[in-house]
C-alpha cells in the first residue's frame, strides 16, 4: 500500500513539474524579450499595431516583442522545432509561432504544440465565434488563439451582369438560381459564369452546400464516394460542361480566376477576404452575396483561420501565452483587422470604420455569425489530402470533358480511394 502512494505521488509530481506554470501578473519576469516566428513581414502596419499595442499595455514590465520572419515557413519550423526538442529547448529561443489552423494537428500531434487549456479563460473561449473556437482545437486540447480569420461568400461582377443584361441575385439566392444564372453567362463566347482555381477550400462549398463533407477525421476516411459528395461534383461537373463554369485549365489561360473575373470572362467566383481584396485591386466593378443557399435551406460559410500558438519547447511560455491572449484580444483583432490581415475571432472586436469603408465586407463578416458555419476541414494528414485531392481532381476531373455520369461516378470514387490513403499518412 505504501508503495502504491509512493508511486502515485511520484507520478503526482511529475505531472506538475510537466505542467506549464500560470504566473500571476505581478510575478512574471521583468526585461525580457518575446520572439514571435511568423510568415508575415515584421514591417507590416497590422505587426507594427500588434507590437506597439502589447509592449504599450506591459509597458511596466519592460517586455520588448522581436518579430522573426521566416522563409519556407512550415518546414523550417519543424525542422527547428524537432531540434529543440532534441536539444531539451536548449538553443534558438521559439516563444511563439503563427500557425494556420490546418497545421496545428500535424504539429500538436508530434508534440511541438503546447496545450493551452490551463492558460485560456472560459470567458476568452465564450466570446470567440463558435466556428473559430471549433477550430483551434486538436484532439479535445485548445492548441492556438486566433491571428484573424476568413469565410467564403460569393464575389459578383457588376459590369458583366450590366454588360450581358442579367439581374443581380438577391441575398437569399439559390444553388438553383446560382447554377441557372451560370449558364444564361455561358451562352455568350468567351464568357462564363463562374470560375475554379482547384482547390479545396474555394471547391468545398460544392460539398457542404449539398449536404456532405470531404472527410471523417475521426476515422481517417475520405468521404468523396458518398451520394451528397457525387451529388455536388457531379453538378460541378456538369455546369463545366455546358459551358457554365471555366474549368481550372481555361481558368489559367486567362491568368487564373481572379484575372479572368476581372477581365470580364467570369461572372462570379466563391471566395475568402483575401480573394474579394485581391479582384478589388484590379476592378471596382464587384459586390459581395452570401453563398447561394443549399439543401439546408439556411445561409452557410466556413472559416478558416490563422493562428498564434506558443511551442512546447519555449523557455517563457507565461509571456509567450500573453502575448497571444493580446494578439487574439478585441483590441489586438480590431488592430489586425483594420490593418487588412483579416476578419476577426470576436464579435467583441470594434470593427465599424472598417466595415463602413466597404459595405460588401458586411458579409464575410455577417457568415462568422451563421448557425450552420463550419471550420474547414482539417486533420493530421489533411494538408496531404487536400494538395493531392488538386492534382487528381484536376488531371481526372475538371479538365477532362465528356466523362458520361457513371465513368465519372468511378472517377471520383477511384480518387476518394486514393485520397483515403494519404489520409492515414500514406506518402
Amino acid at each position: 500500500m505504501k508503495r502504491l502512494v509512493s508511486l502515485l505521488l511520484c507520478a503526482l509530481l511529475l505531472v506538475l513539474v510537466a505542467a506549464p506554470s500560470i504566473a500571476a501578473a505581478e510575478d512574471l519576469p521583468k526585461d525580457v524579450t518575446v520572439r514571435v516566428y511568423s510568415w508575415w513581414d515584421p514591417t507590416k502596419e497590422g505587426m507594427i499595431g500588434l507590437k506597439d499595442g502589447f509592449e504599450a499595455k506591459y509597458a511596466d514590465y519592460n517586455v520588448t516583442i522581436e518579430f522573426v520572419k521566416i522563409s519556407s515557413y512550415y518546414q523550417t519550423m519543424l525542422t527547428k522545432l524537432a531540434g529543440l526538442k532534441l536539444a531539451g529547448g536548449e538553443g534558438e529561443c521559439i516563444d511563439v509561432m503563427m500557425i494556420a489552423f490546418d497545421k496545428i494537428p500535424q504539429f500538436a500531434s508530434n508534440g511541438t504544440l503546447m496545450k493551452l487549456d490551463d492558460f485560456a479563460s472560459q470567458e476568452y473561449l465564450d466570446s470567440l465565434y463558435p466556428s473559430v473556437r471549433e477550430g483551434l482545437y486538436f484532439d479535445g486540447n485548445l492548441y492556438a488563439t486566433a491571428r484573424d480569420v476568413t469565410t467564403t461568400c460569393a464575389i459578383l461582377n457588376t459590369a458583366m451582369f450590366e454588360q450581358y443584361g442579367i439581374e443581380l441575385p438577391g441575398e437569399d439566392w439559390t444553388m438553383d438560381e446560382f447554377i441557372d444564372l451560370c449558364l444564361q453567362f455561358g451562352q455568350n463566347d468567351g464568357v462564363w459564369g463562374y470560375a475554379i482555381d482547384g482547390y479545396s477550400d474555394t471547391l468545398s462549398p460544392w460539398i457542404y452546400l449539398y449536404g456532405g463533407k470531404y472527410f471523417d477525421e475521426v476515422n481517417n476516411i475520405s468521404l468523396l464516394d458518398q451520394p451528397a459528395q457525387l451529388e455536388g461534383f457531379t453538378a460541378l461537373y456538369h455546369l463545366i460542361e455546358q459551358g457554365g463554369c471555366m474549368s481550372v485549365a481555361q481558368a489559367n489561360e486567362y491568368g487564373g480566376i481572379s484575372s479572368a473575373f476581372a477581365s470580364g470572362h467570369a461572372a462570379m467566383l466563391f471566395g475568402g477576404l483575401s480573394l474579394a481584396n485581391e479582384v478589388g485591386g484590379m476592378t471596382d466593378d464587384f459586390t459581395v452575396l452570401p453563398l447561394p443557399t443549399g439543401v439546408s435551406g439556411e445561409k452557410q460559410s466556413h472559416t478558416f483561420p490563422n493562428c498564434w500558438a506558443v511551442p512546447s519547447v519555449s523557455s517563457q511560455p507565461e509571456w509567450g501565452w500573453k502575448v497571444i491572449e493580446y494578439f487574439s484580444s478585441a483590441e489586438g483583432q480590431a488592430i489586425a483587422c483594420n490593418a487588412e490581415m483579416g476578419l476577426p475571432a470576436t464579435p467583441q472586436a470594434d470593427i465599424s470604420a472598417w466595415l463602413e469603408e466597404k459595405p460588401w465586407r458586411k458579409y464575410y463578416s455577417e457568415a462568422l455569425g451563421y448557425e450552420l458555419t463550419a471550420p474547414y476541414e482539417t486533420d493530421t494528414y489533411g494538408p496531404a489530402w487536400s494538395s493531392n485531392f488538386t492534382t487528381l481532381f484536376n488531371e481526372r476531373v475538371w479538365d477532362v470533358r465528356g466523362m458520361d455520369d457513371e465513368t465519372l461516378k468511378q472517377t471520383i470514387i477511384g480518387i476518394n480511394d486514393t485520397l483515403t490513403y494519404y489520409l492515414l499518412g500514406g506518402s
